[in-house]
């Protein structure tokens, strides 16, 4: 769990050295707080809300204004798409809204299921599945075609 939750805390902080900051702050916040987990919600969903405000708290800190990249970041390493091409998709993503970004840097590079990502999110079900199907036909409709 601590490989994709780097690989979406750097996707999201676009730094590899911030995204490194993000996950040992989450760790230990979490730790610090674990006894506000609630066992009968998903541990991850718990986890990676836990890591997004991290990863928020150091944005507003830093006041990054790093272009977005996803240089360096694979989030599937054990399923590799040798033709992929990641400048074009940092630049769609860049293109989608706040909310429909998150949702697919959360679903992809964090691996979460929809449970765990409308604990992520905090918002209903429903509102995932449907969020994630809009921001996924956004994203196909931002991503250039191949020429077959």
């Amino acid at each position: 769990m601590l490989r994709r939750a780097a690989a979406y805390a750097r996707a999201l902080l676009r730094n590899k050295h911030d995204a490194e900051d993000a996950v040992q702050q989450a760790a230990l916040r979490a730790w610090e707080r674990i006894g506000q987990y609630d066992r009968a919600r998903p541990f991850k969903g718990w986890w990676f809300a836990v890591l997004r405000n991290c990863c928020l708290d150091l944005q507003r800190a830093r006041k990054s204004t790093r272009a977005e990249s996803l240089d360096g970041v694979d989030p599937a390493e054990d399923r590799p798409n040798a033709t992929l091409d990641w400048s074009a998709l940092a630049d769609a993503l860049a293109q989608l809204s706040d909310s429909y970004r998150e949702i697919l840097r959360l679903r992809y590079f964090g691996d979460l299921s929809y449970d765990e990502l409308a604990e992520a999110l905090d918002i209903p079900r429903g509102t995932v599945m449907s969020r994630l199907h809009l921001a996924r036909k956004a994203l196909a409709a931002m991503m250039p075609k191949e020429n077959p």
